[in-house]
């Protein structure tokens, strides 16, 4: 269910209405909660609604039978009876270790059986026994359910804290199913912790706050989705990646720039309408972007891009391969790239993007253990100026050619496109609002916090019925800005 269309504010205003009439009522809040969401996922997908409750029953399980406990018959000093004991020897962590393992199975078969399939498919032939077995058992048509990849990683996030932080209570299935669920998240994150989503279950009160920054973030969504994202999508981005060879050198060159600004606007726009739902609801999510292509390196890029997620692989897989305490740093931070990048999809195209995101993070890290060793001389004034410009053009050159990689559908196509760039042919061109929308995305990097903040500062103070006029307005503005029927959000693909 995409958040701008009308299915979903016909779904969203009873939920909206009916939430906060039951907040005074934690219990009931939370089950109407749950359902409304496991409605929502089921009008992605009915057929996995099932595979969302065994996530949920997973991670729920493995917390419930983390306590390792003895029973002990010993005397009673009193009466002398013998009297049972119960005597809690600690954690087991065996449960952890299933759990996270069928995570990771579950992840890799919708991840990576199809394409597994369509190799074997071709080293054994069309006419081969086990292909014809292996096409009739449907291998082949394996779709990836909606949303999978973050609830997965939400429901670990609960577990593996929950074994971190023994003082944790464990949750009940509702709890946890509830989280997991959460229909602003399931679909692209942001990836909540479960501390944060709890803490904001109990009684809450209305704030203005709510209503006014709320929608502040949904109309920030809508323009950066149904206007700058589709249009560089529909006008120049799909018919060169669909198509590279028909268009001329200089038009590729400006659809690689044009992807990095319509990935940012279609995913950031995405996040600023879910924490927008959320927020009208009495949620406040975590910040997944913080203008990240005004980042001098990609180590700061990675603080800025999809925060959410650079947090989760840091916590959960970086720190426990070793950081930068155990092992070699370095190894360990191409390896949790990679893996990041193997969780976005299974082709080729996207370990080159996670690796070579690596071996800038690594070179990085090295250049300021160099800088610390060099901190003794002095730049002259004119260098002081340069180094962070050209910082940034290398940063945002290097994050606009790897995200090639991630937008090609192969391998082949990423390397046509590239090719085509340096070989200064004739083709078809682009017009001039690409390069103006290019422009402006690249300039709200700087300040588009600030205008947003301004917005939302001048909303709260307006009374209701004029924040809901200036709300309609913009709403309808940017609404017939767009195209008929927007565009799937980038990131339900994965």
């Amino acid at each position: 269910m995409n958040f701008v269309t009308t299915i979903f504010v016909l779904y969203f205003l009873p939920v909206l209405c009916i939430g906060w009439a039951l907040r005074h009522w934690p219990l009931v809040y939370r089950y109407f909660i749950t359902v409304a969401s496991i409605f929502f996922y089921a009008y992605a997908g009915a057929e996995y609604v099932l595979l969302l409750l065994l996530v949920a029953a997973l991670n729920w399980g493995c917390v419930r039978l983390r306590e390792h406990e003895e029973w002990h018959e010993l005397p009673c000093p009193e009466c002398g009876k013998t009297v049972k004991l119960c005597i809690k020897r600690g954690y087991k962590h065996w449960p952890l270790v299933v759990c996270i393992t069928l995570h990771v199975l579950l992840l890799a078969f919708f991840k990576y059986a199809e394409p597994l399939f369509l190799m074997l498919n071709d080293m054994l032939g069309a006419e081969s026994e086990l292909n014809a077995w292996l096409m009739e058992s449907g291998m082949g048509d394996i779709v990836l359910p909606a949303g999978l990849s973050f609830y997965t990683f939400m429901g670990l996030s609960y577990s593996i804290d929950a074994y971190r932080n023994p003082e944790q209570k464990p949750r009940s299935f509702g709890e946890v199913l509830s989280y997991v669920s959460f229909f602003p998240t399931i679909l692209a994150g942001p990836i909540m912790r479960s501390h944060q989503f709890f803490d904001q279950m109990g009684e809450r009160s209305a704030q203005s706050s709510d209503f006014s920054e709320g929608m502040s973030y949904i109309l920030s969504g809508m323009f950066k989705k149904v206007v700058l994202a589709t249009y560089l999508s529909q006008q120049l981005v799909d018919p060169v990646f669909a198509s590279p060879e028909d268009f001329s050198s200089l038009a590729l060159m400006v659809a690689i720039y044009a992807y990095t600004a319509q990935i940012y606007c279609d995913f950031s726009g995405y996040t600023d309408l879910a924490i927008g739902i959320a927020r009208l609801m009495g949620f406040q999510l975590p910040a997944n972007f913080a203008s990240p292509y005004r980042s001098l390196n990609l180590q700061e890029f990675w603080r800025r891009w999809h925060i959410t997620l650079s947090q989760w692989l840091r916590d959960y897989l970086y720190i426990p391969l070793g950081g930068s305490r155990r092992g070699n740093r370095y190894v360990n931070l191409t390896l949790t790239m990679i893996i990041g990048g193997l969780w976005h999809g299974s082709g080729l195209n996207f370990l080159i993007w996670g690796f070579f995101h690596g071996i800038g993070l690594v070179i990085v890290h090295a250049w300021h253990n160099l800088q610390k060793r060099w901190s003794h001389l002095q730049l002259r004034p004119w260098a002081r100026v340069a180094a962070p410009i050209c910082a940034w053009l290398l940063t945002i050159h290097s994050v606009a050619i790897l995200w090639v990689f991630f937008r090609a559908k192969t391998f082949s196509d990423a390397t046509a496109v590239l090719g085509g760039i340096t070989e200064g042919r004739d083709g078809e061109g682009f017009s001039i609002q690409i390069l103006l929308i290019i422009a402006l995305v690249l300039l709200l990097q700087w300040v588009g916090p600030r205008w947003f903040r301004s917005f939302a500062d001048f909303q709260a103070r307006m009374p209701w019925y004029v924040q809901a006029l200036i709300v309609g307005m913009l709403g309808g503005a940017v609404l017939s800005m767009g195209p008929e029927g927007v565009l799937p959000f980038i990131y339900f693909d994965f």
